[in-house]
């Protein structure tokens, strides 16, 4: 990873927040705006490195609605070695979320793209259902969609998960992730399935208005896999992340 594509995700984030403090003097009519920013020791996406391994700099901008609906845009540095000219990822999103009761439901459109790397661009949609059980934790399960998934033949993707989240003592939250992404081309990595399953599990407790996470990440791609699919065999899982996150309201 260079360090100016850090640079540069740093300097974008920073715009994006100080723009957000401007925006959020005008909001009104149910309209909430909020800003994030934060460092990643490695960015993890499905149990994948975007980064080779490297430290992430990520910001985003989020715009809600009392009614449910929500927009917002989210950045990255990546690097990638099957794709060295993409230095910064940005997402675009737009979604609604509702209650009913003990359970929660969001669907969500996601654009993803990356400069100087339009070909890696595609889009997904999202829906999750989640049942607060009290004591017991909250159970959420989802569904991500891609009809145009750059990296495989048959261009469409299915990413499936189930996620588990907890309040321990002293304030931390306890959160584990297991998925299986599934790109619906056959042969292409994992033998003769293209699919793979990950899984995450890590702990988060907020220090003066900064939330810091910690968290382990693996898959189930072997190393020939994983050099095929990521670019390099130590890209796929196997992974200690540290994060710390700001959000300004």
């Amino acid at each position: 990873m260079k360090i100016n594509n850090v640079v540069k995700a740093a300097t974008t984030s920073a715009l994006m927040l100080v723009g957000s403090q401007a925006m959020s003097l005008e909001l009104g009519a149910g309209f909430e705006g909020s800003a994030n920013i934060g460092l990643a020791s490695n960015y993890m996406w499905r149990g994948v490195s975007q980064t080779r391994n490297g430290v992430a700099v990520q910001g985003g901008l989020d715009l809600t609605h009392s009614s449910g609906f929500y927009m917002g845009t989210w950045l990255s540095n990546v690097d990638f070695k099957l794709a060295p000219k993409a230095h910064t990822e940005q997402d675009i999103y737009a979604g609604y979320g509702f209650s009913v009761g003990d359970f929660a439901f969001d669907f969500k459109h996601t654009k993803y793209m990356y400069d100087n790397a339009s070909a890696l661009n595609f889009n997904e949609t999202h829906a999750q259902v989640s049942y607060a059980a009290g004591d017991l934790g909250t159970f959420a399960v989802g569904v991500d969609y891609s009809k145009d998934t750059p990296i495989v033949h048959t261009d469409s993707s299915i990413n499936y998960y189930g996620t588990y989240t907890y309040a321990l003592p002293a304030g931390v939250g306890l959160t584990a992730t297991l998925g299986q992404y599934d790109f619906k081309d056959s042969g292409w990595v994992g033998g003769t399935d293209s699919k793979y399953s990950y899984y995450n599990i890590g702990v988060a407790k907020e220090f003066y208005g900064i939330n810091v996470g910690l968290a382990y990440t693996d898959t189930n791609i072997d190393e020939s896999n994983c050099s095929v699919f990521a670019g390099g065999d130590s890209y796929c899982g196997g992974a200690l992340v540290l994060s710390a996150v700001k959000t300004f309201k």
